[in-house]
């Protein structure tokens, strides 16, 4: 997983973070070891340029709600069955 990632995540759950960063947010990307690549991105502010630098990396919890089933064309919660037509 990326530093940018852990950070991210960390920022928005951590209150203690939300206010360093928001004191003092280059020191802190910073000294959590973001690379210039991620710093640049994220000094953007562009969320498809951050979302891009995740496309392929999943995380346990975007495996776990994956469709169990992949191969069923339906939408879930499946819908009911048409009545069957007595000629």
């Amino acid at each position: 997983m990326s530093s940018l990632f852990d950070f991210l995540t960390d920022i928005a759950i951590n209150p203690k973070q939300q206010i360093a960063f928001a004191q003092q947010p280059i020191i802190l990307t910073d000294m959590l070891g973001l690379s210039e690549i991620e710093q640049a991105v994220f000094e953007s502010k562009s969320s498809n340029k951050i979302a891009a630098l995740f496309a392929d990396e999943t995380t346990p919890l975007a495996e776990i709600c994956n469709d169990p089933n992949p191969e069923d064309p339906f939408p879930d919660p499946d819908p009911e069955p048409e009545p069957s037509k007595e000629d």
